[in-house]
């Protein structure tokens, strides 16, 4: 069966198991037709017995209380269908002894025992004997003269030699004609496999054919909307998104490059400012101390990209712990109040008590240091900031909200926020030291948890950013 599979593609086996269910199907509707066709013909032929066995008894009359056939010869029983050939009579008394037999009739054997079944007033007996290689369908019926007590019984024989030749020819005309009936299935079934395959062949050579510079091709299937559509549009939809990928993580190797470039820039300016010349010790100690800050911005956006670039594939629940979200949110405002000194921070909270959810502390941690940090650094020297927790039973979460009266985002600004480099005001970022990555790693945070953000904003009304992540992690 292997080496069946390995030699035919899938079409040719398509096409074949269609020519087999279609045999199987032909075959047995053929026998059924066969079974059906030989039924009816010997209806008819049992029916034309019958009337026949009428003709003879009105044929017959009493002499001396004997039974005689009037003008047999002169009427004589003639088929009475293209499926029957001439009659033959036979009367029997009741012992089973002949009285009369026309010449020809079979010699069909005498069972005493179905005699016997038959009552006075019984219907026909239809029986089915081979003689040799010749059939017969004979009816016995029982037959009571009239004004006499006698018990007779009427015999009426024809052979079915008529009908087994109208059957053999059925057969022979189905054995004949089959081979072009496959013959035309195989090519129907090949066809439709072509037809049905299409859009799985166009799969294939769109797949061959998919390489970074060539992801806008698409199959655009305009077929109908079965399982092969579903399945065209699916693999449309994952080009979509692979190209989107690949547009995300082209242009977020540019903006890293370009990050990264800047202070680099920055550093070698300096370093052949300060070796331009010959300087004193102090010279060179100011010059570094003027270098380390750009080496520190360096690392921080080092750190920065590879936590972004392994949130995607990292496995919290080894690492997961019971977290009282009211104390972890607590420890991150005492933070950033510490890193901004110049700034009058008040803090408004309205915790739940007791709300605990399961998580990595330091992810989490980093997720809402994020979050006060964009909320206090674009704001004015006095920060307000409200904070709620509460635990949504329905959501099974926790939901954070942090609000602030900072400067606002543009509506407009809001749905690229989570974009790794993306910044609202890029002179202002860059004046903070900002790289425009704190909302993507956050997002990246949250949703490595099973959670999400949204950020709601207005320019000059301040940013709300609303936190929901779940109270266990899944498995």
């Amino acid at each position: 069966m292997s080496k069946f599979h390995r030699s035919f593609s899938f079409r040719y086996r398509l096409t074949l198991w269609y020519i087999a269910v279609f045999s199987i199907s032909l075959l047995a509707y053929q026998t059924f037709s066969y079974f059906e066709l030989k039924a009816n013909l010997i209806s008819q032929m049992d029916a034309g017995l019958l009337s026949a066995m009428d003709q003879t008894i009105q044929n017959l009359d009493v002499e001396n209380g004997n039974l005689a056939l009037q003008n047999v010869e002169k009427t004589p029983i003639k088929p009475l269908s293209e499926t029957q050939t001439a009659l033959r009579i036979r009367i029997l008394d009741a012992d089973g002894n002949v009285i009369y037999s026309a010449s020809g009739f079979p010699a069909i054997p005498i069972h005493q025992s179905a005699l016997h079944a038959l009552g006075d007033h019984s219907k026909p007996i239809y029986q089915t004997i081979q003689l040799g290689t010749e059939h017969y369908r004979v009816v016995t019926a029982v037959l009571i003269i009239a004004g006499t007590q006698t018990k007779n019984f009427l015999q009426i024989a024809n052979s079915l030699s008529n009908i087994d030749k109208e059957l053999s020819s059925f057969i022979v005309r189905f054995l004949v004609g089959l081979p072009f009936i496959l013959l035309i299935a195989a090519a129907g079934g090949l066809f439709l496999a072509n037809t049905a395959l299409k859009p799985i062949v166009e799969m294939k050579n769109l797949a061959e054919h998919v390489r970074e510079d060539r992801l806008s091709d698409r199959l655009h299937y305009q077929g109908p909307s079965d399982e092969f559509g579903s399945l065209a549009a699916t693999f449309d939809s994952m080009l979509d998104r692979l190209e989107a990928s690949f547009a995300r993580e082209k242009r977020f190797s540019a903006d890293a490059a370009h990050e990264l470039k800047t202070p680099l820039t920055a550093l070698k300016g300096k370093l052949e400012v300060a070796l331009s010349r010959p300087r004193t010790a102090k010279e060179y100690e100011e010059a570094l101390t003027n270098m380390k800050g750009d080496v520190e911005r360096l690392i921080s956006l080092s750190a920065d990209l590879l936590l972004l670039s392994r949130m995607g594939n990292v496995a919290l629940s080894s690492r997961a712990e019971k977290i009282d979200v009211g104390e972890l949110l607590d420890s991150c405002v005492d933070q950033i109040i510490t890193a901004f000194p110049d700034k009058h921070v008040t803090v408004k909270r309205n915790y739940e008590h007791h709300v605990e959810i399961e998580g990595v502390r330091d992810y989490l941690v980093r997720l809402f240091l994020n979050i006060l940090d964009n909320a206090v650094k674009f704001s004015n020297t006095e920060v307000m900031l409200s904070i709620s927790i509460k635990q949504v039973q329905a959501r099974k979460a926790a939901v954070i909200e942090i609000s602030d009266n900072g400067h606002g985002i543009p509506k407009s600004e809001i749905p690229f926020l989570f974009q790794p480099f993306y910044r609202v005001e890029s002179d202002r970022s860059r004046l903070h030291g900002g790289a425009g990555l704190g909302l993507a790693i956050a997002h990246e945070i949250a949703e490595a948890h099973g959670g999400q953000i949204e950020i709601s904003s207005a320019v000059g009304e301040g940013t709300r950013a609303t936190v929901a992540l779940p109270l266990s992690l899944k498995q």
